[in-house]
């Protein structure tokens, strides 16, 4: 069906109608901006029968949500739009042309820290410049290291951001970056890394990609970093490249990552971007844009011309905000059950926001001893439950049948998962007998050892399907629905895995859908499960960055805490304290319906004075004394 622009204000029509060249859409919260991207997208697909679109954004989620609306909007053939994140586009290019830059279509991901830490010891090992001088805790090294591939660092002698680049930065950087190429395994910085060296080194490569998406569209582009700035300047080329930008400079709150206000001005130098502005907001009540306008101003780096976010909801009797201080933090907390329960909200409409996780935990303890739910929401890259653990290993042991680390963790979780041992010596000896083939010597060796059912059921399954083919789906469908295990974690994360697979089936047609691409794309995921029915959402501000609730409580509203230490420590004119100001501007527009903002006089045992946002927000305080 054609896309219905009747609902739109002119702003937002404008920005839909868009078609060729460089656009920069300026889109405040909850001004719409994910129904002006996939408006525009239908259009362009539904007039053009030959245009193609690449539409990158920062989450799965994100990706996934426009897709669903794309699809609806075109009756499900949206197939000339490709939604996914830089880091699984990235993978895609990889995928596709990755041998110029010696990565295999194969390659597997490693998503967790330990087993980059487990990679990093052995380039540590081998390197011969002096290492007596890097740092102990290998969690800052990967921090480091994280950071130079964020900056588009290919190991100069000068590492970007260091006033003086210590000797052993390039040597390492290097030999961290051929361990992974010689393996073939990819971590998120050597992702980007790869797939920015392959376009930039490979003339026919990037002219390949480049005419594979006519058109180029960008979602929270203020969250990127330099490294995901330089892929997007390698697809979009020349004097007017259809590059379609939607951004927010009053809510770049991932410095830590990249981000930074000065990549949104290159950008308009670089593209010689025209701006539509929306600053309409349909999501809060008018008394919340006002704190809202009121807080940001302060800020010096905004963009030249922001206009001030607009209230199109009406006010209502009910008032939508309230303010509170309190005595000490438990207080604050224990507020929280009083005011959901006597207001009869329902839980879910509910969410805590805090600067911190110590806050939320406080918080969600109160919840629970009140008796409702809290769910506190954390990343997970890997499964936990042990019949889940183990499943997902057989996959990968499965794709790369040589790897001894993946043959070692299947060994670990089967017995997990069982209780029976199998030493790993064990099955590598057999292995050497036939072809190295791990994962037949596993099968072989665990069903020698008369497995009672169901599990004996289970390695048939995984030798029919697995060893001798390739059926991973059935396999999974079969294990979701075979009752194998009743514990409560394992069953939530079948919940979850099926949940993603549905979302990864959204995007690649089964049949195109081999192993290797299911396994990276299913490393590139959170493991996180979705909110639990009646519970409310505890989260940080970084958390609920693109979320809204009809309630919202914000705690910790106070000096050294809201702002944080560090930004207080910095001064008040500093980059880190207008990153405070931008996460406290997204933390209160997320409240749909009632702000509840609160503050202790004590944190931790120390005094504390009201954050300096309040004030800046209109709320007139006391002084003390006064």
């Amino acid at each position: 069906m054609k896309p219905n622009l009747d609902t739109l204000n002119a702003n937002q029509r404008s920005a839909v109608e868009w078609t060729d060249g460089p656009l920069l859409v300026l889109a405040g919260p909850g001004s719409g901006k994910t129904l002006v991207l996939t408006l525009r997208a239908a259009r362009i697909l539904q007039n053009d029968p030959d245009a193609s679109m690449l539409a990158l954004t920062f989450t799965t989620k994100a990706a996934d949500e426009m897709r669903q609306r794309l699809d609806a909007l075109m009756g499900g053939r949206a197939e000339r739009a490709h939604l996914c994140t830089f880091h699984s586009f990235a993978g895609d290019v990889l995928r596709q042309h990755g041998s110029h830059v010696g990565i295999l279509p194969d390659f597997s991901m490693l998503a967790n820290d330990e087993d980059r830490i487990a990679v990093l010891d052995g380039v540590i090992g081998k390197l011969s410049c002096d290492t007596s001088a890097l740092p102990t805790d290998r969690k800052n090294l990967l921090f480091l290291l994280d950071r130079l591939f964020a900056e588009s660092y290919n190991g100069e002698p000068t590492a970007p951001g260091m006033t003086k680049t210590p000797p052993w930065i390039p040597p390492l950087f290097k030999a961290y970056c051929e361990t992974l190429q010689s393996s073939n395994r990819l971590d998120f910085g050597t992702l980007l890394h790869f797939a920015r060296l392959l376009l930039s080194s490979n003339a026919g490569v990037a002219r390949l990609t480049r005419l594979a998406w006519q058109y180029v569209s960008v979602d929270e582009f203020q969250d990127t970093n330099r490294a995901q700035y330089d892929l997007l300047s390698l697809l979009a080329v020349g004097k007017q490249p259809n590059l379609f930008v939607v951004a927010d400079d009053d809510q770049i709150i991932y410095q830590w990552n990249g981000a930074s206000p000065e990549r949104l001005l290159a950008l308009r130098s670089d593209f010689g971007m025209d701006v539509i502005q929306l600053p309409e907001n349909f999501r809060c009540p008018p008394v919340i844009i006002q704190l809202a306008n009121n807080l940001i101003r302060f800020n010096q780096t905004r963009s030249e011309g922001k206009q001030p976010l607009v209230a199109m909801k009406a006010a209502t009797e009910t008032p939508a905000l309230k303010a509170e201080i309190f005595n000490s933090e438990n207080e604050e907390a224990a507020n929280i059950p009083k005011v959901i329960t006597e207001s009869g909200w329902r839980p879910e409409d509910c969410a805590v926001l805090a600067r911190n996780a110590k806050l939320l935990d406080r918080a969600a303890n109160a919840l629970s001893e009140s008796g409702l739910q809290p769910f506190v929401a954390k990343r997970k890259t890997e499964f936990e439950s042990p019949a889940v653990r183990w499943l997902f290993s057989v996959l990968r042991l499965a794709n790369a049948r040589h790897d001894r680390e993946l043959l070692r963790r299947t060994c670990v979780a089967w017995n997990d998962f069982t209780g029976s041992l199998i030493e790993f010596e064990n099955v590598a000896a057999e292995a050497a007998l036939d072809g190295g083939d791990f994962l037949r010597a596993w099968v072989n060796t665990a069903s020698a050892r008369e497995p009672k059912a169901p599990h004996a059921l289970l390695l048939t399954e995984i030798r029919n399907r697995l060893v001798d083919r390739i059926d991973f789906l059935e396999l999974l469908e079969l294990f979701w629905n075979a009752k194998y295990i009743d514990d409560d974690l394992e069953a939530e994360e079948i919940a979850t895995w099926r949940e993603l697979q549905e979302s990864l089936t959204r995007e690649h047609a089964p049949e195109n859908l081999t192993l290797h691409l299911y396994l990276q794309e299913m490393d590139l995921k959170s493991k996180a499960p979705a909110q639990l029915p009646g519970s409310i959402r505890c989260l940080t501000v970084h958390g609920s960055k693109g979320m809204e609730f009809k309630h919202v409580f914000l705690i910790g509203m106070a000096e050294e805490v809201f702002p944080s230490y560090q930004a207080t420590k910095m001064g008040p004119q500093s980059k880190e304290m207008e990153e405070e100001r931008r996460n406290c501007f997204v933390a209160i527009t997320r409240a749909e319906e009632t702000l509840n903002i609160s503050w202790s006089r004590t944190y931790n045992g120390y005094q504390k004075r009201p954050s300096r946002f309040l004030e800046e927000m209109g709320f007139t305080l006391k002084k003390p004394g006064s």
